[in-house]
């Protein structure tokens, strides 16, 4: 037998998705936003700016909706993949510290990513997409939060967690989510909430929790881009010196650390009331 085919012996004892079958969802979410960008774009001009907020929603969502329905079908297929998508209950304690974790990353990511400012095309398109609408709000802070769950923690970080160790698949769904984003100065963002959520996830394989992580980031950041347009740092959005902004920094750093012995130590104890919700440990 040779390599190939023991590649696909290998891939098919697997559930849905390998790492290998990730980058291939990527592949595929690039050749369904290129698929429908050439019409929608040849179409927008003529519907005019009366439905620009209605089609900057659609022009987000149906192009990951379509990838879903596709990505859904290979993982039915897999006889190793469970349910459709994993819906438990967690424990509502979590929720005050979950809350607070996902502001504190929000803190960090601002300080990180205004380290490297974003060229000024990538701002207008973000502000495209965040317009001061509902429609702006619907897409950020709603859709986003179901749609990208549903696909990264949903289908590929589900599969991942059945495939290897936890925290290689945790990983490696935080790198494709950041890559999802298709620009340098989201991944770092994506990628570290999405060690967050992923983290979670594996912990409670509950896709209510990674939405309402997703939906707090996106919506904090919507409304703090909104209460002033032109600020992308703590000091332009707050006043902070630099030694403030430091002291911020890490004082968001430790909570963060703070928060993840106290969710260890929560788990620790209370393991066997959620040990059908685990996967590898």
């Amino acid at each position: 037998m040779n390599t190939q085919q023991q590649e696909a012996v290998k891939t098919e004892k697997m559930a849905y998705p390998s790492i290998k079958q990730s980058w291939g969802i990527i592949g595929i979410l690039l050749l369904v936003m290129i698929g429908y960008g050439i019409p929608a774009g040849l179409i927008q001009p003529v519907l005019g700016d009366s439905l620009k907020g209605p089609m900057s929603f659609i022009n987000y969502a149906l192009p990951f909706a379509i990838l879903i329905f596709i990505v859904l079908g290979y993982k039915k297929k897999n006889p190793k993949n469970e349910n459709a998508f994993a819906f438990n209950p967690f424990p509502m304690v979590l929720l005050p510290v979950v809350v607070i974790v996902t502001l504190c990353m929000l803190v960090i990511n601002v300080e990180i990513t205004s380290w490297v400012p974003a060229p000024e095309w990538l701002m207008e398109l973000f502000k495209d997409l965040m317009q001061d609408n509902l429609w702006g709000f619907i897409s950020v802070a709603i859709a986003a939060p179901i749609l990208e769950e549903l696909l990264v923690r949903g289908i590929v970080l589900d599969g991942l967690l059945k495939n290897y160790s936890p925290w290689k698949a945790i990983v490696w769904s935080a790198v494709f989510f950041g890559i999802m984003h298709f620009n340098p100065w989201q991944f770092v963002s994506a990628f570290s909430i999405g060690i967050v959520i992923g983290y979670l996830y594996w912990k409670t394989k509950s896709l209510l929790l990674c939405m309402i992580i997703h939906a707090v980031n996106n919506g904090t950041a919507f409304f703090l881009s909104k209460s002033n347009p032109d600020a992308i740092t703590w000091k332009e959005m707050l006043g902070l010196g630099t030694v403030e902004r430091i002291g911020l920094f890490f004082l968001a750093i430790l909570i963060v650390w703070l928060a993840y012995r106290y969710f260890e130590n929560y788990f620790k104890k209370n393991e066997e009331p959620i040990e059908e919700l685990r996967y590898n440990k």
